[in-house]
């Protein structure tokens, strides 16, 4: 909790969540070692992602709500994504530029 990352996007993982749409923007922390190196969410090793794709089909399972993840788009689409989400939040709140 109130803990702030800086990273960059490298993809998104599109699931359904309770018949709804919800979007899972991957990101990488500029300062992981480990990751860094990564541009796309296809670079990251096999497991990794296995593990990434696993959580998002389990996650709720105590809640009983049915998840799937549906589609993985690249950077671009995560990108977009964000900006919409940023501009909702704008719009919301009444903030201005």
């Amino acid at each position: 909790p109130m803990t702030l990352v800086e990273c960059y996007p490298i993809g998104m993982i599109t699931m359904m969540d309770n018949e709804e749409r919800d979007e899972k923007v991957i990101a990488i922390p500029f300062q992981d070692p480990q990751l860094n190196g990564h541009r796309a969410i296809a670079d990251l090793p096999s497991h990794i992602f296995s593990e990434i794709v696993h959580f998002f089909t389990v996650y709720k399972q105590l809640e009983h709500t049915p998840t799937s993840a549906s589609e993985v788009v690249g950077r671009e689409e995560a990108m977009d994504a964000v900006r919409c989400a940023i501009a909702t939040y704008r719009k919301h709140f009444r903030i201005r530029d």
